[in-house]
């Protein structure tokens, strides 16, 4: 009938928009989008604050039938949302399987982001997910896309939301035959521990995992072939928790911690100027281990280190700071701070930090190898002396650090003997 005939006009091919129109037509596409996106969070908004008044009327009315029925409904409704909501972490932890499910590496990660993002809102999401052998499926995700910075990151934090630091405990061990996730996971290491010190809290201090860390990092440390990336992370974080609690030294070099340091310096060295990172990384790491601690000290030595800080000193001559110069004073003594000192320029910070450590050393009880070395250290230092001003901030430290050499070689020069002494 001609009441199901469609118009012709219907049938019509329309002729094409202009270029302007598309452009407008696609602005308008994005701008409802936003529009849509904000209007739908301002709904689930005002819909839950319903729901939350449902809850509070269920439990403040008096009378019945109406309190028996909001009760009811206000139980149904609380079962149907939970309901979906675990059924969709539960979708969200699919992607685990089967390598990631053929996903993109970026859904992968917009995924982890939900999930971190509803845990941390949500006691209840954190327990769906860890019944759900979450964190193992977790790391399986990040072991499938080790390229993927962001996720790494992502996929980190969201263990740390899920189970606190034992689950960035369980992330190492999962990821030993992955050094991205292991990398991740050292990185969150670090930057808990310096927010908590930061906001002056005890930290890695109290950590009764810090053993287990400690052992695992190591590990990562000395894996064959370690890459730059794994080195500076462990590094980081190992100087972290030996500075939190010094005694923790011991533990690390007892698996292998000053030969993996070390390693971790000539890698820095080997990578050029890209280097300088782990070097910093590496250098503060050996003065969180020697610092009182004559027996690291003279494990150090022993393994050559004394070369290589010197190395990477000098090749740090606008980053030394005072720990770099305190780590070579305790490990090579005087004579290689100065070794240090003599390759910057004289107003530097490079020998500020030098005549600091020399006079801090000069107070400190020294194995007798490296007081023999003070001799040769205080000519050094009256040379030096001569070639500054007579005031001045670098003048003062270089009087404050041949007076502590002058002190311990005092009682063992009568006047006369040695004209630098008489000097």
């Amino acid at each position: 009938s001609a009441t199901h005939q469609t118009p012709r006009a219907t049938f019509a091919r329309a002729a094409p928009p202009a270029m302007g129109v598309l452009q407008r037509n696609a602005l308008d596409i994005a701008v409802d989008a936003r529009t849509r996106g904000a209007d739908t969070a301002a709904a689930a908004a005002d819909i839950l604050a319903a729901v939350g008044a449902l809850a509070e009327c269920s439990s403040q009315l008096e009378h019945e039938p109406l309190k028996g029925a909001v009760s009811g409904a206000t139980a149904q409704l609380f079962a149907h949302i939970e309901g979906r909501c675990r059924e969709f972490v539960a979708a969200l932890l699919l992607m685990g399987t089967c390598n990631g499910g053929g996903e993109s590496d970026d859904l992968a990660y917009d995924k982890l982001w939900t999930l971190r993002l509803m845990g941390n809102r949500s006691e209840v999401t954190r327990r769906w997910i860890i019944e759900a052998n979450g964190l193992r499926v977790i790391s399986q995700v990040m072991i499938a896309r080790p390229g993927h910075s962001k996720l790494q990151k992502e996929g980190a934090w969201l263990v740390y939301v899920l189970a606190g630091i034992d689950g960035l405990v369980e992330l190492l061990q999962y990821g030993r035959a992955c050094p991205a996730v292991q990398e991740a996971a050292a990185w969150a290491i670090y930057e808990l521990a310096l927010k908590q010190r930061e906001r002056g809290q005890a930290g890695a201090a109290e950590w009764t995992q810090a053993e287990s860390i400690i052992a695992l990092l190591s590990q990562a440390l000395n894996s064959p072939n370690a890459e730059f990336g794994i080195l500076w992370a462990c590094s980081s974080a190992l100087r972290l928790l030996v500075e939190s609690m010094p005694c923790r030294g011991n533990l690390f070099v007892a698996n292998g911690g000053a030969e993996a340091a070390l390693v971790a310096l000539r890698a820095g060295q080997s990578a050029g100027p890209d280097g300088s990172p782990l070097i910093v990384a590496g250098m503060q790491l050996i003065t969180a281990l020697v610092d009182g601690n004559a027996a690291v000290a003279q494990k150090l030595r022993s393994l050559g280190a004394l070369d290589v800080l010197v190395a990477c000193g000098l090749r740090l001559p606008g980053k030394v700071t005072d720990e770099t110069m305190w780590t070579l004073g305790q490990v090579g003594g005087i004579l290689a701070v100065l070794q240090v000192m003599n390759s910057a320029p004289a107003d530097s910070e490079a020998v500020g930090s030098g005549l600091r450590a020399i006079a801090k050393l000069a107070w400190l009880p020294l194995e007798e190898g490296l007081q023999q070395q003070f001799p040769q250290a205080a000519e050094a230092l009256v040379n030096l002396t001569r070639r500054m001003e007579t005031s001045g901030v670098m003048s003062e430290k270089t009087y404050q650090a041949l007076g502590g050499v002058l002190h311990v070689l005092a009682p063992r020069i009568v006047p006369g003997a040695w004209t630098v002494m008489d000097d």
